[in-house]
């Protein structure tokens, strides 16, 4: 790979989270702080440490990140997750499933590329982040555990 389709690629990955950020922020506010939100707050913190993790290895290679702030498809997702998670929890969590699917499909899209040992060590460790949280709310989802005590479950 050459420098510069490695750096489009952290690119793209940045974009991600911060767009993950902004959906995370929506289904919060909708869920309010129950063990359900709290948990959502942990995975919104995982992104946030992508972004600044793939923006130092993009400041290394002299590029400048993407500006923190949702793209098109970022705004459009993150409006999405406000409006259903208006509609409570199990709505909240339906679309950050969807949110998270997109992610975790990028993520392992990324993986396939040659990057230098370094970058592709931090890429597979931030699709493990993916993958735990996509996990976490699939599971949340078939147990139904906002009618349970939440915590057990984080």
């Amino acid at each position: 790979m050459t420098n510069q389709e490695i750096a489009e690629a952290l690119e793209e990955l940045v974009q991600l989270d911060i767009d993950a950020v902004l959906a995370y922020d929506r289904a919060i506010a909708g869920i309010g702080e129950d063990p359900v939100g709290n948990a959502l707050a942990a995975f919104k913190v995982d992104h946030q440490r992508h972004i600044l993790e793939l923006s130092q290895v993009l400041l290394g290679m002299s590029r400048k990140p993407p500006q923190a702030k949702p793209d098109v498809k970022g705004s459009i997702l993150g409006g999405m997750t406000g409006l259903r998670a208006r509609l409570g929890t199990q709505q909240a969590l339906e679309a950050m499933r969807s949110n998270e699917q997109l992610t975790t499909s990028t993520y392992a899209r990324m993986l396939a590329k040659p990057f230098p040992p370094d970058v592709l060590e931090l890429v597979r460790k931030n699709s493990g982040d993916e993958q735990r949280h996509l996990a976490w709310i699939e599971r949340a989802l078939d147990q139904r555990i906002w009618e349970q005590d939440a915590g057990a479950h984080i």
